[in-house]
């Protein structure tokens, strides 16, 4: 038996193609993905196939009969790994290092020696440059793509775990933007939680970015998830400089800081607070208008990314409210809203675990998290979104005028609903 795995080497938001040959005809083959992280967990993942008449298995073609996914696809050999023996929730190496992944799969067959295959996927470019940003209080990581540019920039956010989160950014290096994952609380010497976080730090962030000799001028993007979504729209209603914005799974509204029912305030501007949703029962019309996000206020196009069963906010019903106000007020730049059926809260970089929807535990508040969806819904949500996302970035900071220049698309508007094409 032989096992091609093509590319051997590639990206991580690469597709890969998974073809068994030479087995039985009609015989029952396993093929098995295994990998161990830097804290020597080892990551397994298994699909049941039954050779064709020719001898021959086609991820990409054939559903696994039994295993740890149960659809025609073959990077579910990838998201559908389950770390054993780890605790539930602890954040593992698919959200935050960038260190290239060894992956070895195997093919198997009773009474067949095991064929097998070594993969590497990177979340980084080898010609990618990273550079530490320690600059005017700014903590992130830099991503430089190789050329001479001028390349789109972008700066990345996490939402209410905190910390620096590079791969996403790395990724988008690699597809050619100039990237900074920026943290905003949760490591020193920045706040230890969301609470009273100035927006004048990312003013500060935008004017680093914009400062780069490599990045092109008239604007930056900037892309958020969770409450780094609300973070993004909010920023682009204030800032002029931010040309872009893309909000996975987000907010239309601002909310309090977290997580302590006790923290009021979140954001801040110019030292005072930024009025936000008040608490239930609490919760009078027009202190809830006060708390809407004016996304009008934004200077140019905007995506937004959200999940029908998404567990942790209706983050599909608020993209809708973001749409609505949007159109209410004659929004002159592109805008577009992606939902998605069976995924939730977990939407992000593509072809990572999606395994512990259920059991993620909070970095801060230590509970147990449902975001909602099903393991292939996100994988298959990951994917799509995230290409549509790299290339609508692309497309309109590459074309953004002077902030002072609105200029209508022909996809102002649009609303996608890809449920139809998810598990």
């Amino acid at each position: 038996m032989r096992i091609e795995v093509t590319p051997a080497t590639s990206l991580a938001d690469e597709p890969l193609r998974i073809v068994v040959g030479e087995a039985p005809p009609g015989k029952r083959v396993t093929v098995r993905g295994e990998l161990r992280d830097d804290a020597a967990q080892r990551w397994a993942s298994w699909g049941a196939f039954d050779a064709d008449a020719s001898g021959q298995v086609d991820l990409a073609k054939q559903a696994p009969v039994e295993g740890t996914w149960d659809i025609a696809d073959p990077l579910g050999l990838i998201w559908s790994m389950r770390d054993e023996g780890r605790p539930p929730g602890r954040v593992s190496f698919f959200k935050r290092d960038v260190k290239p992944l060894g992956i070895e799969i195997v093919a198997e067959t009773p009474g067949q020696r095991a064929a097998s295959a070594l993969i590497e996927r990177r979340v980084v470019a080898p010609d990618i440059e990273r550079i530490e940003v320690r600059d005017h209080g700014l903590v992130g990581t830099y991503f430089r793509p190789s050329g001479a540019g001028p390349f789109p920039g972008v700066i990345v956010v996490g939402g209410s775990g905190g910390g620096l989160n590079e791969p996403p950014a790395a990724l988008m290096a690699s597809r050619g933007l100039a990237a900074l994952a920026l943290a905003y609380f949760g490591v020193e010497p920045l706040p230890l939680d969301l609470i009273r976080i100035p927006l004048e730090y990312f003013e500060t962030a935008i004017g680093w970015l914009e400062a780069r000799p490599e990045v092109r001028s008239g604007g930056v993007g900037f892309v958020g998830t969770s409450r780094g979504g609300e973070l993004a729209l909010l920023l682009g209603s204030v800032y002029p400089g931010i040309r872009t914005v893309v909000a996975y799974v987000p907010s239309n509204v601002v909310w309090r800081g977290c997580c302590d029912a006790t923290t009021s305030v979140a954001w801040t501007v110019g030292g005072r607070a930024i009025a936000a949703m008040p608490p239930p029962g609490l919760r009078q019309p027009l202190a809830v208008d006060r708390a809407e996000i004016p996304v009008e206020r934004i200077h140019g196009a905007i995506l937004l990314i959200s999940g029908h069963d998404d567990g942790v906010w209706p983050s599909a019903e608020m993209a809708e409210k973001i749409v609505a106000r949007l159109k209410r007020n004659g929004f002159p730049f592109a805008f577009e809203s992606l939902t998605y059926d069976v995924a939730g809260h977990g939407i992000s970089r593509p072809y990572a675990s999606t395994m512990n929807l259920n059991s993620r535990r909070h970095p801060l508040t230590g509970r147990m998290v449902h975001l909602g969806g099903t393991p292939a819904g996100t994988a298959k949500a990951n994917e799509d979104s995230w290409r549509r996302m790299l290339l609508f970035v692309d497309q309109h900071l590459r074309n953004a005028g002077p902030a002072s220049e609105a200029s209508p698309s022909a996809t102002n508007g649009r609303s996608v609903d890809r449920s139809a094409m998810l598990p």
